[in-house]
């Protein structure tokens, strides 16, 4: 059971990561290739404080997503991500789609997991 659950997580994580939003987006005349400004989240690792996620999103799995991310990057370092954020953000791997970088105990989390 315990595999299935590890598997199970880790496919929510994939897929969350890799969503791609279908409403259409909003371009202004000006500036068409600039890319809109991304909230800085940080979450202070061990703290339990989720809510720079939660005020995001209501959804469970996305919360589940983040935690796994910050706390098992062991594991997301070894899955690749095919949805192009290597060539547009230089992601190596599914752990950047959701932890941008770790610094002093912070972890600055990528937008990129709202999907």
């Amino acid at each position: 059971m315990k595999k299935f659950t590890l598997v199970a997580l880790v496919a929510v994580i994939f897929i969350t990561g890799c969503a791609q939003s279908t409403e259409p987006a909003h371009e202004h005349e000006h500036n068409v290739h600039e890319k809109p400004m991304q909230p800085t989240l940080e979450y202070t690792i061990g703290s339990d404080d989720w809510s720079v996620v939660t005020t995001m999103t209501e959804s469970p799995e996305v919360l589940e997503a983040y935690q796994f991310a910050v706390s098992h990057p062991e594991v997301l370092n070894y899955m690749p991500c095919y949805c192009g954020c290597y060539e547009e953000d230089g992601h190596t791997s599914n752990t950047n789609c959701f932890v941008e970088n770790v610094e002093n105990g912070i972890a600055t989390l990528d937008t990129m997991g709202f999907g």
